[in-house]
């Protein structure tokens, strides 16, 4: 009887989707080590080379929800033979700005609405950890950037440890630098603009001592963005072009 072989799951980001369905993936766990080295990351590959499907992973290995789950995400990996002390112990935000609407008349209320249910959810997600008063207060904040704000200083004075994941970060922001041009890219990146305000407040967490913010993880395409937005990524190590995190994407000849 012929071994039955495996489904390469194609086109499927969700870590947990392939474990429960024991479909094909490259075990990569052993970066997880490299990786905590570092905590505030910029990582960028061209589509389609497996950074969603990566940031799943550290979702899974990092959510302090899920640390009773350990061994069915993680059974017969590297990882799993030899954990870190840092696995699920962390508040995992996670954004992914492919999301919001790249229309240059609607991206801002699109981007407020999406980054507000998001928070809403991580808020609801760890209710033990964040009194109703919290929600409440949050619910009054004008902008997403003052949200973030308010939920990295609770985390700071209650000694919480986030974990921020953003994928496709500049995928609304190249969309709108391709097809409406450099003027309505400038306004969204420079000066007062909603989303240059935003990582801001990503950049003065990663500054605040013993910060709520613990470790940040961000993809996209291009660093042309976070450029702009940060005046050169200085909230963190840009670990693209380190060879020692070459196949931690990607697939190499061997695994092939």
């Amino acid at each position: 009887m012929s071994k039955k072989i495996k489904e390469i799951p194609y086109g499927v980001s969700d870590y947990g989707k392939i474990r429960a369905k024991n479909k094909y993936f490259v075990d990569k766990t052993r970066f997880i080590h490299l990786l905590e080295k570092h905590e505030y990351v910029f990582f960028i590959r061209p589509r389609r080379f497996g950074k969603s499907l990566w940031l799943s992973v550290l979702e899974c290995y990092y959510d302090i929800n899920l640390k009773d789950r350990f061994d069915f995400f993680f059974k017969g990996t590297q990882i799993w033979q030899n954990p870190t002390p840092e696995k699920n112990a962390y508040f995992i935000l996670r954004f992914d700005f492919s999301a919001v609407n790249s229309d240059i008349n609607k991206v801002e209320e699109s981007f407020e609405n999406y980054c507000s249910r998001v928070i809403q959810y991580f808020l609801l997600e760890y209710d033990y950890a964040f009194d109703k008063k919290f929600s409440k207060e949050i619910d009054r904040c004008s902008s997403v950037a003052e949200k973030i704000d308010a939920v990295f200083m609770y985390a700071k004075k209650h000694n919480l440890k986030i974990y921020m994941l953003i994928d496709e970060y500049d995928n609304f922001a190249n969309t709108i630098l391709s097809t409406t041009g450099k003027e309505a890219y400038h306004k969204l990146t420079h000066g007062e603009g909603f989303f240059r305000h935003f990582f801001s407040k990503l950049k003065s967490a990663t500054a605040m001592r013993e910060s709520g913010l613990a470790r940040l993880f961000i993809t996209g395409v291009s660093p042309v963005t976070m450029d702009d937005v940060t005046s050169g990524f200085n909230i963190g190590t840009n670990i693209s072009m380190r060879p020692s995190f070459n196949g931690m994407t990607g697939f190499t000849d061997n695994e092939v």
